[in-house]
Parts: C-alpha cells; structure tokens; sequence
C-alpha cells in the first residue's frame, strides 16, 4: 500500500524505515559505550602509582639522600638512581667522583622533609608530589661537613628522589670551590 502527499504512511512502512534508523543508533550508542570504556580505563591505568606516604616520606627522603651523598661508594648506577633524571648527569657525577673533595662525603641526615603543595612544587619548577629538604652532608665519622643545607625532592614512580635542581646546584658549588668555569654537564 503506498501512501500519498498529505496521507499517514501505513503502520508497518513506518516500522520498516524506522529499523534502518534504530540500527543505526543502537551502533552509534554501542561506539560511544565502547569508546567511553577505553578513555576510562587508559586514564586509570596511567595513575597507578600510589601517592607517597607523609608518615614515611621523610625516612624515605633520608634514605635517598644518604644514599646520593655516600660519594665514597663509587657507583655511578646507584648514584643516578637516587636523583630525578639522573642519567642525564653522569657526566657530572664522573667528574664529582674524580674530585678530592667528594671522597670526604660519606652520607648525609635529613632533618627535616615538608611535602609542598602542587602550587609550590609549580613555584619551584618541581613536578608534584615535592618535598623541601633541610639536610647535612657528613664526612668520617659521621662529622658534618656542610650543615643545614636546603634542598628538594620529587616523588616519582612510587619513590624519592633527590631533584635535578638540588643536584646541580651543588655540582656548580663545587665547580666553584674547584675554580671551573662553565655549566656541569647536565644542569
């Protein structure tokens, strides 16, 4: 049966047409679900590491530190595993280990590590989760060396580690006591 201009299409022409129309948004509902499921389940995957723990953050932090300024342990990989982006730095720190004076380093006590805000980490170009670190590096014997120096460090997939900037500021200091000139490779 046809239908004319100005005249209701029979019931079940109107149920045909209108299936073409039900499939294809019943397609368009499943695509979106689909693609819904995926952005969902790629933004969880990318936060799996926990946050660091502020009831352990500061013997983390020690432990980082102590680790990074025991330059009587020569060992390159170990010293670049404790800083962020260390291994852009392994020139820097041959040359630290070629120096007399970082022999006399043999660790260093943290006295006090404050996780910052996001918009502190921000202020001082760290990456969030921060922590600004009051520490002093020790020599034989647990003598201190350089007291109550500042510092940072950032909290990276799932642990510690003494930051870039910390790092280079004190490769420039002891390019200065060397009497260097220039950048430490790296900074």
């Amino acid at each position: 049966m046809t239908s004319h201009p100005g005249q209701a299409a029979p019931a079940d022409q109107i149920a045909v047409r209108s299936r073409p129309i039900r499939a294809r948004l019943a397609l368009v509902l499943a695509g979106t679900a689909i693609v819904a499921a995926a952005c969902s389940s790629s933004s969880s995957s990318s936060s799996t590491t926990p946050p660091p723990n502020p009831a352990t953050a500061q013997a983390d932090i020690q432990t980082v530190y102590n680790n990074f300024f025991n330059l009587s342990d020569k060992s390159v990989t170990k010293t670049v595993a404790a800083i962020q982006n260390g291994s852009g730095l392994t020139s820097a720190i041959n040359e630290a280990f070629a120096s007399q004076l970082s022999a006399s380093a043999t660790g260093a006590t943290v006295s006090s590590a404050t996780i910052l805000s996001a918009s502190d980490c921000k202020a001082q170009n760290l990456p969030t989760p921060c922590a600004k670190v009051t520490y002093s590096i020790l020599g034989p014997g647990g003598q201190v060396l350089l007291a109550n120096s500042g510092g940072y460090a950032v909290y990276s997939n799932g642990k510690w580690l003494v930051a870039h900037v910390t790092v280079c500021g004190l490769f420039e200091l002891l390019y200065q006591t060397e009497q260097k000139s220039g950048t430490p490779p790296g900074c």
